[in-house]
């Protein structure tokens, strides 16, 4: 009974020494809980810290976003205005080409018109000296006609006597003969 009861002294020794008591527990749970708070103000000021550098960033980028969406329209606008320009110079030249087109098929047309009538011209020209020529052979040839019909009646003697009667046939009376 000694010896337990020295262990248990022992023992309520070592726990009075390694325990700790109500004073020491309130001294520590009030170090616990300021540690605590220095710790909340410490993240609470650390992340607004980092919430106001974020805010920061998120501005910056903001901005830069920004500024990029008016450079990108300021470059879109500038784009659309140069294929505006270059679809206006296509149109431009296709219409300079289309006119030079028109321009050549009038003028072929026009030489082609002239052409025609030149020719319709030359051959009017030919049908009326061949009417011409025709004409004038017609009439040389009726005035050799009437030439050599009057040479004729002047060449052909002119005698006053009358021409001589055909010889006279004799008349048989007496009826045919049979054979």
């Amino acid at each position: 009974m000694c010896a337990t009861r020295a262990l248990l002294a022992d023992r309520f020794d070592r726990v009075k020494r390694d325990g700790l008591t109500r004073k020491d527990l309130g001294n520590q749970a009030y170090l616990f809980r300021a540690a605590l708070s220095k710790l909340r103000a410490e993240e609470t000021a650390r992340s607004r810290n980092e919430i106001t550098a974020m805010r920061e960033r998120v501005a910056t980028l903001r901005r830069e976003v920004d500024r990029l969406d008016v450079k990108m329209k300021e470059d879109l606008g500038n784009l659309k205005h140069e294929i505006q320009m270059e679809l206006d110079t296509r149109k431009n030249e296709s219409k300079a080409e289309l006119k030079q087109r028109s321009m050549t098929i009038e003028e072929v047309l026009g030489k082609s018109i002239v052409e025609i009538g030149d020719l319709r011209a030359s051959m009017e020209e030919v049908k009326w000296d061949n009417t011409r020529n025709a004409v004038a052979a017609l009439t040389g040839f009726v005035f050799v006609i009437v030439i050599s019909m009057e040479l004729y009646q002047f060449n052909k003697p002119h005698t006053s006597k009358p021409s001589p009667p055909p010889p006279a046939v004799p008349i048989d009376t007496h009826g045919p003969t049979l054979p």
